[in-house]
């Protein structure tokens, strides 16, 4: 077994290249989860792990993944934090601007709960099985999950059980005299 020995020269290499300005892009973000990465410190586990040390020491940030391997980081945050201000209070980290600064989640997704989603899944997909080798299960297997999407969704959908109030005004009209 041959145990292999790192020059000191890597090392020093190294640990001037961790102090090199680099560029940091935005690769996602949604509320509470940044995720970032830097493709020029790829592999470059001190420059990681001192960058990871001086995030969790920056307010509101509760924890920072770091895979040195992918160049990426994720900064999990509180809501009322701005993650991107502490990276750019890094002295050695630039972080490039988004045209797209978060990712809004899809409104209907948000308005169903996990067992309608669960529903709807089960059914579109059992329901073919059921008419095995018949020429509707085809057309139902391409047909159904739209479908029973807008129904369990109008199903689901809370509706009010009072009956509409309307209001009358009452008109007194002279009564007819007899003749």
């Amino acid at each position: 077994m041959k145990i292999s020995y790192l020059a000191p020269e890597w090392h020093e290499r190294e640990r001037i290249e961790m102090h090199l300005q680099k560029t940091a892009r935005v690769v996602h973000r949604t509320a509470g989860r940044l995720r970032i990465k830097i493709p020029a410190a790829r592999y470059q586990v001190a420059f990681f792990a001192n960058l990871q040390r001086e995030l969790l020491g920056a307010e509101g940030i509760s924890s920072v993944t770091v895979n040195p391997t992918a160049a990426s980081l994720v900064i999990v945050h509180d809501s009322s934090v701005d993650p991107l201000a502490a990276c750019r209070g890094i002295p050695y980290l630039t972080v490039e601007s988004t045209l797209h600064p978060l990712v809004v989640t899809n409104g209907r997704a948000n308005g169903m709960s996990g067992r309608e989603l669960d529903l709807v899944f089960l059914l579109a997909k059992f329901l073919p099985l059921v008419f095995a080798r018949h020429p509707a299960a085809q057309l139902a297997e391409v047909l159904a999950e739209p479908v029973l999407r807008a129904v369990v969704g109008t199903m689901m959908r809370p509706q009010s059980h009072r009956s509409p109030t309307v209001t009358y005004e009452q008109v007194e009209e002279p009564m007819p005299i007899a003749a």
